[in-house]
């Protein structure tokens, strides 16, 4: 039995590093990232570590965007490599404004913030100290709930778009 195509995005899982190893994240259940620190954790350097989580974060959404367009391909029997060309103006309007959405997530207390802009440009802060404030654990689980909360952001103003946006998308 073919399992159906919302079935496999929901088991997909992607996975990805940084350049030097000390990081690696797994996406999986749509929205869950999983950290864990190979190189690790009590090695990371704070002043690095912003830089280090948004070039991971650009990799890992690279790398899920393909698995995705992977799975459609497959469904469809055709290759599968981007999003159709917009053809109506409202379609265009959807696409241009989805570019613009910036997306928020933010650790409970404050210390872990993380934006991004069209799911391409990734802006990542940490505050000064929160390696030592945190177990290896704690902050994974921070960054966790930090990416969930910003994909959550994200699929929530996309929705707002194609409401605001309606009959237009046809």
């Amino acid at each position: 039995m073919t399992m159906m195509v919302s079935e496999r995005l929901d088991r997909m899982v992607v996975t990805a590093s940084t350049p030097d190893g000390a990081i690696a994240a797994e996406l999986f259940d749509r929205d869950q990232v999983r950290l864990s620190f190979p190189g690790g954790y009590r090695w990371l350097d704070e002043s690095r570590l912003p830089g280090q989580l948004e070039a991971l974060a650009r990799v890992l959404w690279a790398r899920r965007m393909r698995e995705y367009f992977e799975i459609m391909s497959e469904d469809e029997d055709v290759p599968i490599t981007a999003e159709p060309e917009p053809v109506t103006a409202g379609q265009w309007e959807f696409v241009e404004r989805r570019a613009q959405i910036v997306a928020r997530g933010e650790s409970p207390d404050g210390r872990i913030a993380v934006s991004v802009r069209g799911m391409q440009e990734w802006t990542v802060r940490v505050q000064p100290g929160t390696l030592r404030e945190y177990a290896e654990e704690e902050f994974a689980e921070a960054i966790r709930s930090v990416v969930t909360r910003l994909l959550d952001d994200q699929f929530r103003q996309i929705t707002e778009l194609k409401i605001d946006l309606g009959d237009r998308l046809d």
